[in-house]
């Protein structure tokens, strides 16, 4: 028995297709899906309207959407399409809706924190960044209209998106929600990577990004708290 010498195969050896083939999943997704993208577009733009309503009830809402969107595109794109040439998508894909079912639970019980006023306008901002201008990358790298990743459909684009969504959620929650979409954004940028498929890496790295500055738009604890304090100092006098 020959011993395998490991290191001289990189990340394209474990991977049985091409960019080609890759990229022709977007295509064929939204061919078998055609015309329900005119319903799921509008539906994901009006997420940050939703959002931005004083009543819980419509914070609520956004959620489900958004959870809606982790369990479409977990079950659609992974699991019926990127599993065919990929089985480790099938288990990422069976987290994504298991994710998505996790987050209407949460947002139906749990009290969705409320965006502050005055960073309300930037949450919008990165929401529709990441709904209507990411999906644009994947036609970038392939040159075809067809291959435009849509939120809701594709993992990469409901992720950047939902990240906003994510952090508002209550702290000791949060972290319960954060393993699966940090070890999609590992494996997502791995395989662009082998595939030598530099557009598709500013999915990943947006992912990140918005991770970022969402946790910078939640209110956290202590802000919170600061402004209870503020709101008492009048009844104490």
């Amino acid at each position: 028995m020959t011993d395998v010498d490991w290191l001289s195969y990189s990340l394209q050896d474990f991977l049985m297709f091409g960019p080609q083939v890759f990229l022709r999943l977007f295509i064929r997704l939204n061919q078998d899906i055609w015309p329900w993208q005119l319903l799921i577009v509008p539906l994901a733009l009006v997420v940050p309207w939703l959002i931005g309503r004083p009543a819980p009830a419509w914070r609520r809402l956004a959620v489900w959407l958004v959870a809606a969107a982790w369990i479409g595109s977990g079950g659609g794109f992974l699991v019926r399409y990127f599993g065919e040439i990929n089985w480790p998508a099938v288990w990422f894909g069976w987290a994504f809706v298991a994710q998505g079912l996790l987050m209407a639970g949460l947002g139906t019980f749990c009290r969705l924190k409320a965006i502050p006023k005055g960073r309300a306008g930037v949450f919008a901002g990165l929401w529709l960044t990441s709904v209507v201008v990411l999906p644009w990358v994947p036609v970038l790298q392939s040159g075809e209209l067809a291959a435009l990743a849509v939120f809701g459909l594709t993992p990469d684009v409901t992720l950047a998106a939902s990240a906003l969504v994510l952090a508002m959620m209550p702290r000791v929650l949060l972290w319960s929600l954060l393993p699966i979409p940090l070890l999609w954004v590992l494996f997502s940028a791995a395989t662009y990577w082998a595939l030598q498929m530099v557009w598709l890496l500013l999915l990943p790295a947006a992912t990140l990004i918005v991770f970022g500055l969402s946790f910078w738009l939640s209110p956290s604890p202590a802000q919170s708290r600061d402004r209870q304090s503020v709101h008492r100092d009048p009844v104490r006098r």
